[in-house]
């Protein structure tokens, strides 16, 4: 008897520090967290004009029938959603690397004259949908991803949850050197839509990146893990020692960069009531940090 009663309080301990140190969602900004870079906001605003109330508001019902959500996860799913719409308008090639953000561009789908009406007056053609199926990243793509993610958007500690971490996979050494040496016509042709409506935005995009390619710097290992310390779940002040570390030790990038995927719930908690973590002053790892 005193052993099943035992068991039981274990048990409950248990289920009582999973829900604890489970992963929250903060409240989400209205709108997303973009950088200055040109032509952004405007790009950004056509994507939500060409999102109809309507058609969204019969996608949030059917997610939440069809998935279990946590508090505020519908939020951060769509913006992270809208932010890789954003990114497929821009590059040649944008893999999906969230299972999670796919499954609510998956349920976008099932709206299907909807889903084609948004298309065309988003993009002008029908945006398909193209899912990573592989189980793990392809790491080159991964990487460039996240460099391209990390220029346009800042990010929080809900982004990184939902892509299961950024940083964790190198660029390769030469894109980063294409991008310190070629010109901005060459950089359209390799990597970015040459018809994009937003030309503008590619090119002030291709201008940050040349800025970041031309930082780099060969950190000592030390250096770089004491910046992870200080920023582990600040991100937005990783983008050059990530780009550096790609650049001068692609082979041994892993030892170098120790993110962890796991992040505290500590942050989101204690920005759980501002309106967007970039406004909250209560968690450092919470700020917009420059790069």
């Amino acid at each position: 008897m005193i052993w099943l009663l035992l068991l039981a309080v274990v048990s409950w301990i248990i289920l009582f520090l999973r829900k604890k140190l489970s992963f929250k969602f903060g409240l989400s900004p209205k709108s997303l967290d973009i950088k200055p870079i040109k032509g952004l906001k405007k790009l950004s605003d056509h994507l939500e004009r060409s999102l109809s109330k309507s058609y969204m508001g019969n996608v949030e019902e059917r997610v939440m029938k069809e998935i279990k959500l946590k508090e505020n996860e519908y939020s951060w799913r769509l913006l992270d959603l809208k932010s890789y719409f954003i990114l497929t308008s821009l590059l040649k090639e944008s893999p999906m690397f969230s299972g999670k953000v796919d499954d609510l561009w998956h349920q976008m789908l099932m709206f299907t004259r909807e889903y084609d009406d948004f298309s065309k007056e988003y993009l002008g053609s029908t945006l398909h949908h193209s899912p990573n199926l592989k189980k793990s990243p392809e790491p080159d793509l991964r990487g460039f991803f996240d460099w391209v993610y990390g220029e346009l958007f800042f990010i929080r500690n809900e982004n990184i949850h939902l892509y299961k971490g950024f940083y964790r996979f190198p660029v390769p050494p030469n894109i980063i050197d294409e991008f310190k040496r070629l010109p901005e016509n060459e950089l359209v042709e390799l990597y970015f839509k040459s018809d994009s409506k937003y030309m503008a935005t590619v090119l002030s995009l291709i201008s940050a990146m040349k800025k970041t390619a031309k930082k780099v710097k060969n950190y000592e290992k030390g250096t770089v893990q004491e910046m992870m310390r200080k920023n582990k779940q600040n991100y937005n002040a990783m983008l050059v020692p990530f780009i550096s570390v790609s650049y001068y030790h692609y082979d041994d990038f892993s030892s170098y960069m120790k993110i962890s995927s796991k992040l505290s719930s500590s942050c989101t908690s204690s920005c759980s009531s501002c309106s967007s973590c970039s406004s909250c002053s209560s968690c450092s790892s919470c700020g917009g940090g420059g790069d």
